[in-house]
């Protein structure tokens, strides 16, 4: 099958016409170029955020509710992904087990940063530089040229440039950016006839559909128009085709099926252990009056936010794609060509499930965090047109601009504000609310843990305040203090783990967090937004 040309560049005829790559070109690997554009970028986000070497920071709010489920996943019991305010979670626990990995090595085992979460953030920087390495190894891989990874890794750079936080930061719609980037890169490979980029398009498939429920379907409809144009060529001989594959290219589809099983699994398993699972809360919000509702209008207008988020937002990508185009037909080599085009014809996809999506399953268009991974439309576009003209100039020329570029972006990221990531609260009504932290939680556990006499602390909690209470649970849960949250309602945020139970709620010791202490009660502690009180049983 055509899937088989895997290897560094360029298909390139033998001598004997068979249309096979070059011996030369078959020992060719390029994984150092995608470490090494990784290592580059690694290492840029952790000098930025080098007090996370030497901070102490407590996080809380939604960084707190992941922290919950970094926890179980260090003790490897946790099979779901991280909460929605839809009261559901999503489908996979693919991140929190890279968090809880960076946890375990750099803060426990290592001890080179003073807290958990500061080693979760290492872990998260690690992952976001090896999905942008891996574009440069891909652009690699075509080109057969450091240029081209060059061109390629700056395109990708650019998006952080201008969002440093899809880099920096560790809160959920954010990390969906990277890897949903690199997943349709790697698509337009597969479908161009690199099939050694499988692994890859795999890789950042399974990590999006473990991260949100909405990529159950975007990764489907991508992957199979991938699997499409991957097997037209070879419709008439269709069976023979797949035998011939299945027993000769054991190097693309064993690594595949290995991602696939290690991925599948947690998911497998809370659908056996706890069916319909999430599942039947994802249909449940499907068929809800939450789910979509716009018109094509509103999808189209609320799609062009990511392209371009200011008036007449449409002509960036009808010029784009313009472009786009005429570098491909006029400048690209023609060796090039085939990727380029998959690139644009995948992007257009992606923008036409996105339009679907916009329209029957985001709840609101603002603050647009829902999809923020579709920022990839205009990285893609503006990748097709640098790769194409780097690689159309004499090579000097095109060298020097790639590398330039390349110098030019990571300075800028290098530069940016938000490169550092943000440990302050902002507005807690905004759900683009900031990594939150408060340091008063390693006090305020330890008061409420000194005044209970070995009793659980039991919280209860006005609505406003959850955010203070997952940061709270999870500092009691590391420093062996035993908490829970009296109402059952917070359980798709907290986990049923710090859920009171009867015996807690008539023994504990009782605590309120509010905006303010009731006449006659004293403040126990301030937290980051509420105070605590003591309370009475029941």
């Amino acid at each position: 099958m055509s899937i088989n040309r895997e290897h560094a560049a360029p298909v390139r005829a033998d001598s004997a016409g068979t249309g096979r790559a070059s011996p030369a070109r078959d020992r060719v690997r390029p994984w150092w170029v995608a470490l090494t554009a990784a290592a580059a970028l690694a290492v840029l986000l952790c000098v930025r955020n080098r007090f996370l070497f030497s901070t102490r920071l407590y996080e809380d709010a939604d960084m707190g509710a992941n922290s919950i489920l970094v926890e179980q996943a260090r003790h490897f019991t946790l099979l779901v992904g991280n909460y929605s305010r839809d009261h559901f979670h999503h489908p996979g626990p693919a991140y929190m087990y890279v968090k809880a990995a960076g946890e375990s090595l750099f803060w426990a085992w290592l001890h080179l940063v003073p807290t958990a979460w500061n080693g979760q953030l290492l872990a998260i920087y690690a992952l976001n530089s090896l999905f942008a390495g891996l574009v440069a190894g891909i652009g690699y891989g075509w080109t057969g040229s450091l240029r081209g990874a060059a061109a390629c890794f700056a395109a990708v750079l650019a998006l952080a440039a201008v969002h440093p936080a899809v880099l920096s930061s560790d809160w959920m719609p954010y990390l969906y950016v990277p890897a949903y980037v690199t997943f349709l890169v790697a698509a337009a490979s597969v479908a161009a006839g690199r099939g050694g980029d499988a692994w890859i398009l795999a890789l950042t498939g399974w990590f999006l559909i473990h991260g949100h429920a909405c990529f159950l379907l975007f990764v489907p409809v991508i992957s199979c128009a991938v699997l499409a144009a991957v097997l037209w060529p070879h419709r008439h001989d269709l069976g023979a085709s797949v035998r011939s594959f299945f027993a000769t290219q054991r190097r693309v589809w064993v690594p595949v099926a290995i991602i696939s099983a290690v991925f599948a699994l947690p998911i497998v398993a809370d659908l056996i252990l706890h069916w319909p699972g999430q599942f039947g809360k994802y249909l449940a919000f499907a068929s809800s009056s939450k789910s979509g509702g716009h018109s094509v209008v509103q999808a189209v207008r609320g799609s062009l936010w990511y392209w371009w988020p200011h008036r007449h937002a449409w002509v960036v990508p009808v010029a784009g794609y313009a472009a786009a185009a005429a570098v491909i037909r006029w400048l690209a080599p023609s060796s090039l060509r085939r990727f380029l085009i998959a690139l644009l014809a995948v992007n257009a996809l992606s923008s036409l499930v996105f339009l679907y999506y916009a329209m029957n399953g985001i709840d609101g268009f603002s603050p647009h965090y829902e999809g923020y991974f579709y920022w990839s439309a205009p990285v893609i576009t503006l990748l097709v047109i640098v790769l194409g003209v780097v690689e159309a100039m004499p090579l000097p020329l095109g060298a020097v601009i790639a590398a330039g570029a390349a110098v030019l972006v990571l300075a800028a990221l290098a530069m940016a504000p938000d490169t550092r990531t943000s440990t302050n609260a902002s507005d807690p009504a905004v759900p683009t609310s900031g990594q939150d932290t408060d340091s008063a939680l390693p006090a305020a556990v330890s008061a409420l843990a000194a005044r209970s006499g070995g009793k659980v602390i039991v919280l209860r909690l006005d609505p406003p305040f959850w955010g203070d209470a997952t940061g709270f649970l999870v500092q009691a849960e590391r420093t062996g203090v035993r908490a829970c949250v009296a109402n059952p309602a917070y359980t798709f945020i907290v986990t049923s783990q710090f859920i009171c139970t009867r015996p807690d709620l008539a023994d504990g010791q009782v605590y309120w967090l509010r905006a303010a202490a009731p006449a006659g009660r004293p403040v126990l502690a301030r937290l980051r937004q509420a105070v605590v009180t003591a309370g009475q049983p029941g």
